[in-house]
């Protein structure tokens, strides 16, 4: 990681900073982002998706993955994403546009990763010998390995809800990505209207 991208990520002290650098990580001003690989970039699948993925990032969902669907004869993908989010009224926005689009969703803090019986998440990726799953619980651990040495991130991330919203089905398909933008345009829309 550059230098000038270290001290913007170890500069983040709230969900909305961090939100800010993802956006602008998806968007290509900051170059990389702290657990991967210096440089790394975001899928070219999900090129078509940046804009809605940076918006909701600068709105408060700090989108920590994301995923296009897809069906070939040996893979299967849900369009899908996951993230956190601390804002009551965003959290009301996402899961009430979830659940009138039919998406799944799975909601969960940090504490389900020790005390909740389902802790489990959506199954996004079937190959032939693999699945893939979204919105599994994160515990603590969890969220330090994807914020290595950057105590003022996970302090922020931590007591955040973690959200996963994914397409009912396999395959292409914009129902994930209208709906995170119309949930998105909404609360902005009463925060700044």
């Amino acid at each position: 990681m550059s230098g000038t991208d270290r001290a913007r990520w170890r500069s983040a002290r709230t969900l909305a900073d961090l939100g800010q650098l993802s956006a602008d990580w998806w968007e290509g001003s900051v170059r990389s982002l702290p657990g991967y690989r210096a440089g790394h970039r975001p899928h070219p699948s999900l090129a078509a998706h940046v804009p809605v993925l940076a918006a909701a990032n600068r709105a408060g969902f700090l989108v920590t993955s994301a995923q296009v669907g897809l069906a070939t004869a040996r893979r299967r993908q849900k369009s899908a994403v996951q993230g956190f989010v601390t804002d009551p009224a965003l959290v009301r926005r996402l899961v009430g546009a979830a659940e009138t689009a039919g998406l799944g969703l799975v909601l969960h803090d940090w504490y389900d990763a020790f005390y909740a019986e389902h802790t489990g998440g959506i199954t996004v990726t079937r190959t032939l010998h693999s699945t893939g799953v979204f919105g599994q619980a994160l515990a603590v651990e969890d969220i330090k390995a994807s914020w290595p040495r950057l105590p003022h991130a996970v302090d922020a991330v931590v007591p955040a809800l973690q959200i996963t919203l994914a397409d009912p089905d396999f395959g292409p398909g914009d129902l994930v990505w209208n709906t995170l933008a119309d949930a998105v345009r909404s609360h902005e829309a009463r925060l700044h209207g």
